[in-house]
């Protein structure tokens, strides 16, 4: 017998990897089509891998399955083909992916760790910096005088920053509960407590929020919104 051709080879070789490619392909070109039934996506992936050598599609085939890339959609708001919720979960059967997971989660004492009884949703969402730069408008406070007689909080010259509620969502979320309570309550408008706490930093340079607590008084802010309640004839909880 004769050894093979090496063109020949070559050429079986090269046969099965642009099946496998195509495969690929259309495998790609199927579930986006799926998922967003609107043919444009589908259209554009198209496009995408027409413009790619075998060495440039092997690389973004490695890019996908290291997560250095991820596939993704154009869904405009607005238009009638929309994304499902519901397709969404029947392509994910369908795939052998299950959205909803059991997740490991440290006991209350941080010892251990149990396991979930219920399944939330697992999923890749996209993360933004909370952080504002101010470059030409930061503000400091000359003095701490001056406070709004409404709010109990600083006002004019003695205003400084402020923290802006997806601030506060993140230090709900990282369990800042002390720091919550100084930012919102003792420099939120508890006159009293500010006062003791101004006190404390005065004389010993440190103040606890546990040691100042029995000082501390009311919220003006929520004093007033209990007045204004009250005067347009609203019961409310705010203050018994």
């Amino acid at each position: 017998m004769t050894a093979p051709n090496e063109n020949a080879i070559k050429k079986v070789n090269k046969s099965i990897s642009n099946d496998k490619r195509n495969k690929t392909e259309k495998f790609i070109i199927h579930y986006i089509n799926k998922i967003l039934p609107d043919g444009k996506n589908a259209k554009l992936y198209e496009e995408k891998f027409r413009s790619l050598n075998d060495s440039e599609f092997e690389q973004f085939m490695m890019d996908l399955k290291s997560g250095k890339v991820i596939l993704s959609l154009l869904a405009p708001n607005g238009k009638e083909i929309k994304l499902d919720v519901k397709r969404n979960l029947d392509i994910a059967k369908e795939l052998g992916h299950e959205f909803f997971q059991r997740y490991w989660n440290r006991t209350p004492d941080g010892a251990g760790w149990y396991l979930s009884n219920d399944k939330y949703l697992v999923i890749d969402v996209p993360i933004r910096r909370q952080a504002q730069l101010l470059v030409k408008k930061i503000s400091y406070a000359k003095d701490n005088k001056t406070i709004d007689a409404l709010t109990g909080q600083p006002t004019g010259k003695s205003k400084g920053s402020r923290i802006s509620y997806p601030e506060l969502q993140m230090m709900v979320a990282n369990g800042l509960d002390y720091s919550l309570l100084e930012f919102m309550k003792f420099r939120g408008g508890d006159e009293k407590g500010f006062n003791a706490m101004e006190t404390s930093i005065s004389r010993t340079s440190g103040v606890s929020l546990k040691a100042i607590s029995p000082y501390s008084g009311n919220v003006k802010s929520a004093e007033t919104l209990y007045l204004l309640l009250t005067g347009m004839h609203l019961q409310n909880s705010l203050f018994y």
